[in-house]
């Protein structure tokens, strides 16, 4: 062998040696988990998941992280911070909200009253501006897919219409629309005010939710319920035939049905974890003895459970109230499931559903085995909205990153009190929000 093949084997195998070691350590190395705290100051900081506080509380605002580093704010000036709190993208924007898809959207704001002047754009992880600063379209929702969906106030028509932006701040996909959902697996959810459907990143019809038959007035009609999720989306189906009603479906990426559910069964949520939750309509009879009379009626029986990617009820309806599936658990309430008018229940029927249901909520797998007997309480809708907006899908609902944010109780029988916490999958809190006052993230 000569010296150079022997020099350039070498060098092979120190290049492959250096390559391993280089992947072995991004392995063992991810990214430090935070999770978002704060103090009887009102102010934000970051513990790690054993809530041991790491960056500590001295911001006035604050999000969760996202792709390793987190927005948050100091008297009006907003930047962001990496896991060990250092500052990596300066404060100097009016408002920053969490890194999306490798970019964040940021705004600055000039003048008061009616002189203000707000204008907004997107940067990268290296605080350059993808799409400079512009008054023209909004900056709320955050790019997936390499598209952003928007608002853009359209002079033909005297109102805001929605449309969709690439990376390049350039209008693309579908032009001006009524609705515009977010993209999810390659396809978004559009209806350009003649139609609903699905279109790809070209702009394309995918799958037109029309029914295929239009010259039959009483074909089958599709409802859109939901973007994509593990390959499916739910449909409702209007039977406009002799029966006249709806039911629910799942649908491909090509627009054929997967499956229909029975007609006392209602979709309520997107498929996660191979789980998607399902309201189901029973009764049962019952003799009801009065006045020495027996007679017979129908009880409720109804209640929620779980379905498989194929449709099968695979847990079984049981639960009164239920949260999709999160890192494969969960979070689930016993009882039977109150009725989907529920304005319409008397105060006696309330205190029946009441009498029924579990007084705690629990976390199941997706067996339906409950593997935490006492889970915190989930958010609410509105406190979501109100309080905790732009946090993600699951927050507040389920487990992220190993623990749960949700509400727990503490103090003495007849004096609780309501407090926030992060559950871990022992269910064990390892913490709780101080006690002193209610303090949640101020919104911007």
């Amino acid at each position: 062998m000569t010296a150079t093949k022997s020099l350039r084997l070498v060098a092979c195998s120190l290049l492959l040696l250096t390559l391993h070691f280089v992947n072995c350590y991004a392995q063992a190395d991810p990214a430090p988990k935070r999770f978002l705290i704060w103090d009887e100051r009102g102010k934000f900081g970051y513990m790690d998941e054993t809530g041991r506080v790491v960056i500590a509380p001295q911001f006035d605002r604050a999000y969760p992280f996202a792709e390793a580093v987190a927005a948050v704010s100091v008297e009006n000036k907003s930047g962001f911070i990496d896991a060990a709190g250092k500052q990596v993208i300066p404060f100097q924007y009016f408002t920053t909200s969490s890194f999306s898809d490798g970019v964040a959207a940021v705004s600055f704001s000039e003048g008061a009253g009616q002189q203000r002047r707000s204008s907004c754009g997107y940067i990268d992880h290296a605080n350059n501006f993808v799409i400079k600063p512009q008054n023209k379209f909004s900056c709320t929702e955050p790019f997936h897919e390499g598209f952003a969906a928007i608002e853009i106030y359209d002079e033909r028509v005297g109102e805001s219409l929605g449309s969709y932006i690439n990376k390049e701040g350039q209008e693309a996909v579908a032009g001006r629309l009524s609705v515009g959902k977010p993209f999810s697996e390659g396809l978004a959810l559009v209806e350009d005010f003649a139609k609903w459907s699905f279109v790809n990143k070209d702009g394309q019809t995918v799958i037109d939710l029309r029914p295929q038959d239009r010259s039959n007035v009483l074909a089958d009609e599709y409802e859109p319920a939901s973007s994509f999720s593990e390959g499916l989306a739910m449909v409702g189906i209007t039977v406009s035939g002799s029966a006249g009603y709806s039911r629910y479906a799942f649908m491909n990426r090509k627009g054929r049905m997967v499956f229909k559910l029975g007609d006392n069964v209602i979709a309520e949520g997107d498929f996660h974890s191979g789980r998607a939750q399902v309201y189901v309509a029973m009764d049962r009879i019952v003799r009801v003895r009065v006045e020495g009379e027996t007679f017979q009626e129908k009880e409720d029986m109804s209640a929620r459970g779980y379905i498989d990617s194929t449709g099968k009820i695979v847990i079984r309806p049981r639960f009164s109230r239920v949260e999709d599936f999160s890192e494969g658990l969960a979070v689930v309430r016993v009882g039977k499931g109150i009725p989907l008018d529920y304005w319409n229940i008397t105060p006696e029927r309330w205190k029946e559903y009441a009498r029924n249901e579990a007084k705690y909520y629990s976390c199941i797998d997706r067996n339906g085995h409950i593997v935490i007997q006492r889970c915190g309480d989930p958010l609410t809708s509105a406190e979501i909205a109100e309080d905790f907006q732009g946090f993600g899908r699951a927050f507040g609902r389920g487990f992220i990153d190993g623990l749960f944010f949700s509400k727990t109780h503490v103090g003495v029988a007849g004096e609780l009190k309501t407090v926030y916490g992060y559950m871990n999958r022992a269910g064990k809190y390892v913490w709780i929000q101080p006690h002193g006052t209610k303090i949640t993230p101020g919104r911007r």
